[in-house]
């Protein structure tokens, strides 16, 4: 055996050639990092930045930072305005918002380099999204979520840095909407 200043020996490695309790540090490093970021959230008291999934357009312009809105996109099936609202939230995540001729917000999509509260994005239907991912839990933490359930209908993939996402209501959505050519996904 050689010395521990020498070649060969590691002090930290336990019998198995592994380093010991290295693994119980990381993981309570990562939950003492996500504990401290969702206080971070909570005790900042930052107003909502977005309008929620069934939420009025009108708060939208009023929150985050506008990038663009447009009226647009008639379809085939019908005469159906959509108007696509886009907005870059703080954390850099880009939200498309989508709302019909009433002004209420039926879809929403997402691209950005950290996942949005979807808490705040999905609003109201933010427990029926919560409830059926705790009954069908996926299959690994990687792979994407795909949510359906009779009040939401919901996407989201990625990795880190770059994170995508759609939903939508289906009791919202007007008729004659092309989900796929605004980008959400169905």
């Amino acid at each position: 055996m050689q010395d521990r200043k020498g070649m060969g020996h590691d002090c930290r490695l336990g019998r198995s050639g592994k380093h010991r309790g290295s693994g119980r540090r990381m993981r309570g490093a990562r939950v003492l990092l996500s504990a401290l970021f969702a206080l971070g959230f909570a005790a900042s008291g930052a107003p909502p930045a977005l309008a929620a999934l069934g939420g009025s357009e009108a708060s939208i312009p009023a929150d985050g930072q506008l990038q663009s809105s447009a009226q647009a996109r008639s379809f085939a099936a019908s005469t159906i305005d959509v108007r696509d609202t886009t907005v870059l939230t703080p954390s850099g995540v880009t939200v498309h918002e989508y709302s019909g001729t009433a002004g209420v917000v039926f879809a929403i999509a997402w691209s950005g380099p950290t996942m949005p509260d979807l808490q705040q994005l999905l609003g109201s239907y933010f427990p029926a999204y919560a409830a059926w991912l705790k009954a069908n839990p996926p299959q690994s933490y990687r792979a994407p979520v795909e949510v359906r359930d009779a009040r939401i209908v919901a996407h989201a993939w990625g990795h880190m840095r770059a994170y995508e996402g759609s939903a939508y209501a289906p009791a919202l959505l007007p008729p004659g909407v092309d989900l796929r050519s605004l980008g959400v996904q169905s």
